[in-house]
């Protein structure tokens, strides 16, 4: 009876053991496949954004023509010719007028038998005319009729007035814009992914129209939609599944398989075009940084189960030894109540940290308007030589900080690899001293010697992303500061090197410093996101860990080299080669502070806008345009001010969004629903916000707003929106 009682209480805790080690790994199991999901729609999140941005490119990029098709109705309405190789002449003379070749756009007029004319002559019937008889007056669609070669996104109007020719005045009744779709490229680029991105134009049958890629076409097929549906779903998809999501929400993504390779997909629909647009990236350059933690993730859990049976069967010989389990139950459960109380404030962290970075986006953006704003007022009154070389060093840091605030509150965008590189021509020697004005204030209060050797470069012009190549120096220069006690040196040179041919140079920055240095091991992971050396005098210096690795991919961005040189207690060394293709000097823009030549004199503006600063600085600015002016310090006063003065007051209002009462989202509802005002469907809205994330320009376009112009304000922006928008 003693030996089974006792067999029995040895059981009762390996039985224990046992359910526990299973309930471990089948918790491994399932936590596993839900980060998998997890990683699936991440992936297909940020491949959405990605096509969202391309849409939106596209869109505003091919609306561009139909400002050219509209130029062409009314320069042709109502013309009579002779005969047809007048109206010949008259088509090369328009294209010649609006240089349609720099859009690779030809124009082609029909008659009301559809016969078609171009510059060279009759090419027929057009066989697509049966687009044109819905009885719309605008049409766009995808062409690949025999009678002209090429495939063609067409945008067609109906005259206002009918062209005739000839003694029998044959009437011509449209006007036609061909785009070669191999143009289209140019407003989007699928480089992001290391140039695997490739791009599909689809008709709405599945018919392939362009496709675009650095490798071949692995759909290799015709009809794109047929060899989605045949092919093999990772997740349980189906092409039909995502047929029907993009049918009703206009974008679908899914995971397959194509020849034994995983592929992420994203489709989107360009309705008002009447095509599809498919981008085909391979799954392993889609969520790279989220793969790796996933990893990572599963791995640590793996060592944690280990480490848990590990700690079950010290537990069971230690039971058996001093019967002390009761001690390591209580022990687990405050294991586990400490476990969830760190999982809850990490999760309260990271909630808070997605709000901050939202929040400061604007309310950093607001009074860099102001900076801004008041700094090119001031430029523009011929202030005194010394004034005016202040004011340009406040423009230039303001100019920097903005760079700056548009990057590093994104944190998304750099890890998806949106960062967006624009080579200018500058004078690279005025790039290089530009980041003097900056250092000088970081070494204000410092007993620091600061040394430099700029070396005079026999080609000063060359093309290169100023904005870049300064944060890349202000930020190593910082840490130069930073890490330097007072008593040492940071020595700042810059030496102009032999480049690849004739056409290039290299430009080379040595920046070194007599600072604390770092250990080899932590100087072979600078460069790694969130890098932090963690033991000796430098964990005295906080921050985020991500500036050297943002100055890594900029430099990378640039097609250049970093590498770094240190030693513990010496100091360190960082070199940076940036190969810069030559220009002439002609093509560097000075600096103009003279708004674009628009004639908006007398024009009635109504502007939104709570901020007592920004609503000065837009009235000044605009009315040394000519531009009248009426303000409104909240949504809920636009609305009224608008609806009770008559119609023809105002035409065209700039509209706020974060105001009291009623902000601009609402106050544009608000005027678009008014039933007494037909005015208030047309009447342009143009929002001018410190809310300037991709997400808030749609807001503003779904909200009934016409454009959206991103604080601080650019005043050349803000008059070419205003004249686009009155015509």
């Amino acid at each position: 009876m003693q030996k089974k009682k006792q067999t029995t209480k040895y059981l009762l805790p390996v039985a224990f053991a046992m359910i526990l080690v299973i309930f471990l790994v089948s918790g491994v199991f399932f936590m596993r496949n839900s980060l998998m999901k997890l990683t699936v729609e991440e992936r297909s999140n940020q491949l959405e954004e990605m096509v969202t941005q391309i849409q939106a490119n596209l869109t505003s990029g091919l609306q561009t023509h139909w400002n050219l098709v509209e130029g062409l109705n009314n320069a042709a309405q109502g013309q009579h010719f002779e005969n047809t190789q007048e109206l010949c002449d008259d088509i090369a003379l328009l294209e010649r007028v609006f240089c349609t070749e720099l859009y690779g756009s030809q124009v082609m007029f029909l008659d009301a038998q559809g016969t078609a004319y171009l510059a060279n002559g009759s090419v027929g019937i057009w066989s697509d005319v049966i687009h044109l008889i819905d009885g719309s007056s605008q049409h766009t669609f995808v062409s690949e009729t025999d009678s002209i070669d090429g495939c063609f996104l067409v945008f067609s109007r109906e005259l206002d007035s009918p062209i005739t020719v000839g003694e029998d005045n044959v009437r011509f009744t449209h006007v036609v814009l061909l785009k070669d779709i191999q143009t289209v490229k140019q407003y989007y680029t699928t480089t992001t992914y290391g140039g695997r991105a490739a791009t599909y134009f689809i008709k709405s049958n599945g018919t392939r129209v362009y496709f675009d890629a650095d490798d071949d076409d692995v759909i290799g097929a015709r009809n794109v939609f047929k060899a989605l549906g045949e092919a093999e779903y990772v997740q349980e998809q189906s092409f039909d599944a995502v047929k029907e999501q993009l049918d009703r929400e206009g974008i679908a993504t899914a995971d397959i398989l194509l020849n034994q390779t995983e592929y992420f997909y994203c489709l989107t629909s360009l309705k008002n075009y009447n095509m599809i647009l498919m981008l085909l990236i391979p799954a392993d350059s889609v969520a790279v940084n989220t793969m790796n933690m996933m990893n990572s993730t599963i791995r640590t859990q793996m060592i944690f189960i280990s480490a848990m049976a590990l700690l079950l069967l010290l537990t069971f010989f230690s039971f058996i030894k001093v019967q002390r389990s009761s001690q390591m139950v209580k022990l687990e459960q405050e294991t586990n109540r400490e476990l969830n109380r760190l999982r809850t404030v990490a999760e309260t962290a990271n909630a808070a940290k997605s709000t901050f970075l939202n929040n400061m986006s604007h309310d950093i953006r607001t009074p860099m308007n102001a900076i801004i704003g008041f700094t090119n007022i001031a430029l523009k009154h011929s202030p005194p030589p010394e004034i005016k070389s202040c004011l340009d060093k406040i423009s230039d840091s303001s100019e920097h900080l903005l760079a700056l605030i548009n990057d590093v509150l994104d944190i998304s965008r750099i890890e998806s690899g949106k960062i967006q590189y624009a080579p200018m021509p500058v004078d690279i020697a005025e790039v290089s001293d530009s980041v003097l004005t900056i250092m000088y204030g970081y070494l204000s209060n410092r007993d620091i010697t600061f040394r430099t050797e700029l070396e005079e470069p026999q080609t000063r012009y060359v093309l290169a992303d100023a904005v870049r190549v300064r944060e890349v120096l202000v930020n190593i220069l910082g840490n130069a500061v930073k890490f330097t006690n007072d008593g040492g040196t940071v020595t700042y040179a810059v030496s102009y090197l032999p480049g690849k041919d004739d056409h290039f140079i290299n430009v080379r920055y040595r920046i070194s410093d007599t600072g604390i240095g770092m250990s080899e091991e932590f100087a072979d992971h600078i460069f790694d996101e969130f890098s932090q050396e963690e033991h000796g005098a430098r964990t005295q210096y906080k921050g985020t860990g991500l500036g050297m690795a943002i100055t890594k991919r900029y430099v990378d961005l640039m097609g250049g080299a970093i590498s770094v040189e240190s030693k513990k207690g010496v100091g360190s060394t960082f070199t940076v080669d940036l190969p810069m293709e030559i220009t002439d000097a002609s093509a560097v823009k000075q600096k103009d502070y003279s708004v674009v030549n628009v004639d908006l004199t007398g024009m009635k503006i109504l502007l939104a806008e709570d901020n007592d600063l920004n609503a000065e600085i837009a009235i000044v600015q605009l009315e040394e345009l000519g531009l009248q002016i009426a303000r409104a310090v909240d949504g809920e006063e636009a609305v009224r001010n608008f609806a009770e003065n008559p119609q023809g007051t105002y035409d065209l209002i700039l509209m706020d969004v974060m105001m009291p009462k009623m902000n601009g989202y609402e106050a544009t509802k608000a005027i678009r629903s008014l039933q007494n005002r037909p005015d208030a469907a047309t009447i342009p809205i143009i929002a001018m916000t410190a809310n300037a994330f991709a997400e808030d320009v749609q807001a503003s376009l779904d909200a009934g707003m016409n454009g959206h112009l991103s604080k601080p304000i650019v005043m050349e922006e803000v008059i070419k929106t205003i004249a686009r928008n009155l015509n």
